[in-house]
């Protein structure tokens, strides 16, 4: 398991990961791109104005939920050495993960997914697997009738 010097011991607990790990198995159905946006200090020099306390620990929760299946694959960008790539991507704050779909959409998430956060996690990564999006048909209908993109955010407070 993939744990930082900040963050020796494992954030989700046996039992959960074990229940995410049987949900994977069973509902994944093909594979999923995911996308950490986050910061590494060099030799640990924190830059001021540049650090980012829940970086670490969002490295370690998603270190942790990619390790519990082979179907899912975790690309790790640094925000500021790699800020082509972040641009690229949209991203314009960290810690930020992203679940890409096989259509070239994405699901993004600020901060660190934690809380109530973290199951709609799960779900999106089922959703980008199995390109099922658990919306109702009459949700579907009126989501079609929509002719320009929108950009949706939602906004929590941590628990």
């Amino acid at each position: 398991m993939p744990y930082s010097e900040d963050h020796p011991m494992p954030i989700l607990q046996p039992q959960d990961e074990e229940a995410i790990r049987q949900r994977f198995e069973s509902e994944l159905t093909s594979d999923v791109k995911m996308t950490l946006v986050t910061h590494n200090p060099i030799g640990g020099l924190m830059i001021p104005g540049r650090d980012c306390p829940s970086c670490p620990t969002t490295q370690d929760l998603i270190g942790e939920v990619v390790a519990l299946s082979s179907k899912i694959e975790l690309e790790i960008v640094d925000f500021y050495r790699e800020s082509e790539i972040a641009n690229s991507l949209g991203v314009d704050k960290i810690p930020a993960v992203i679940v890409h779909n096989s259509d070239d959409s994405a699901a993004k998430f600020y901060g660190l997914p934690s809380g109530f956060e973290f199951p709609v996690l799960l779900d999106a990564i089922v959703a980008a697997s199995t390109q099922i999006s658990g919306l109702s048909e009459a949700a579907l209908a009126a989501l079609a009738k929509v002719t320009e993109d929108v950009h949706i955010q939602v906004f929590v407070t941590p628990t």
